[in-house]
């Protein structure tokens, strides 16, 4: 059932997994085969309560006492929601996610497992295939991804060792073992659009049809995505300069099939803009076609004609501030800990007291402490500063760094 060359892949030198536990079914098994294959300390054990209902953190106590009956280092994330936040089920999944990449970063690890089956695939298919997705959201979940949420996740791989395997199975598994697990309520409340597509395709196995159709459709997508990728890969690394603030595009090098021209600038955008998602393929088509043109403006970059070729930078405005629209929020330099500006800067002070804030200097930042300001290139002695868009364009290729 255990995938174990994705496991092989995420395990460089060794180090343990971050095991996304939630106390279900599809966890436990995964912890239970993580620890008969690696052993008790191969993988730690995250327990993350969202804290979105009566009960939650008994449950993941409860978890927790799974993993230490195993052996298995474990730890209870408890997540704090301020006042108004948006706590539907989408928001909770990218606040799980950062909180997950967190605990990694801080213990020096850089793979997450989670329990993802073949049923979470094919209900994944149904439902994005339902809202009109485009053939690359049809390939669903990777069995070896980038961590979903940007910045939190640079660096961070994930990897879904039961895609592959069913959720009876597993339970099956389990039940020979004598080992116990949680039922979440909510897996049984409609009101959740997963829900209730899985229950439509429990009905539709009842009548003959094999749900595994769409996760082996998947499949076969998902390779065709990651030929992709490794094309736009290397069209990127043959027509693209990466420099300091800026991206710079060679246009007698900008050659190649129309899927891949657009595939490589969906990823460039999203690494001058440092935006969370890549624009769709569909959204780039426009700017692909202008791109060489004075003036175009798309996905918070600016297009502005170069020596040769076109210069992508951040749009001013995305982080100036426009009518509407408010300038980017100062952002507190903690001594010694890494911070992420606008997406596309990391910074690590080396002093305390200094804060980035929005201007019209070399990055569309300057820093501030006390009657101090400096500019991104001065601040580069107080400070270690490392621009992001080369670890974004692999963030969104990641197929390739594996």
């Amino acid at each position: 059932m255990l995938d174990r060359l994705t496991i092989e892949r995420l395990r460089g030198g060794g180090r343990p997994l971050v095991l996304a536990l939630s106390g279900g079914g599809d966890s436990v098994a995964l912890l239970h085969l993580l620890v008969e294959a690696l052993g008790p300390s191969g993988a730690r054990a995250v327990i993350v309560d969202h804290g979105l209902r009566e009960g939650s953190g008994a449950d993941a106590a409860r978890a927790k006492a799974f993993a230490d009956a195993l052996g298995a280092p474990a730890e209870v994330l408890t997540l704090a929601w301020p006042p108004g936040v948006n706590r539907a089920q989408q928001a909770a999944r990218g606040a799980r996610y950062k909180a997950l990449c967190a605990f990694a970063r801080r213990e020096g690890l850089s793979a997450i497992v989670t329990a993802h089956t073949a049923d979470d695939q094919a209900e994944t298919v149904l439902m994005r295939a339902g809202a009109g997705s485009s053939w690359r959201g049809l390939a669903g979940m990777a069995p070896l991804a980038s961590a979903p949420v940007w910045p939190e996740g640079r660096g961070m791989m994930v990897g879904r060792p039961l895609l592959g395997a069913r959720r009876t199975a597993l339970r099956e598994f389990l039940r020979q073992r004598s080992a116990h697990w949680i039922e979440d309520p909510a897996n049984a409340n409609p009101a959740y659009e997963r829900v209730r597509v899985r229950a439509r395709l429990a009905a539709l196995e009842q009548h003959g049809f094999d749900p595994m159709r769409l996760a082996r459709m998947a499949d076969r997508l998902g390779q065709h995505a990651a030929a992709l990728d490794v094309a736009a890969f290397d069209l990127i690394a043959a027509a693209a300069v990466l420099q300091d603030d800026a991206i710079q595009i060679v246009r007698e090098r900008w050659q190649g099939p129309r899927a891949v021209r657009l595939r490589a600038l969906a990823v460039l955008v999203a690494a001058a803009s440092g935006a969370a998602r890549a624009p769709h393929a569909g959204e780039v088509e426009m700017a692909e076609a202008r791109m060489m043109e004075a003036g175009l403006s798309f996905g918070g970059v600016l297009f502005a004609p170069a020596a040769g070729g076109v210069q992508l930078t951040r749009e001013p405005s995305a982080v100036l501030g426009r009518a509407g629209v408010s300038p980017l929020a100062a952002l507190a330099l903690p001594e010694g800990e890494e911070v992420v500006w606008d997406g596309r800067l990391a910074i690590a002070a080396h002093e305390p007291g200094w804060r980035a804030v929005a201007a019209r200097d070399p990055g569309l930042v300057a820093f501030e402490r006390a009657s101090t300001r400096l500019t991104l290139r001065d601040f580069s002695a107080a400070a270690r500063v490392s621009p992001l868009a080369q670890a974004r364009i692999h963030h969104l290729l990641n197929r390739l760094t594996q």
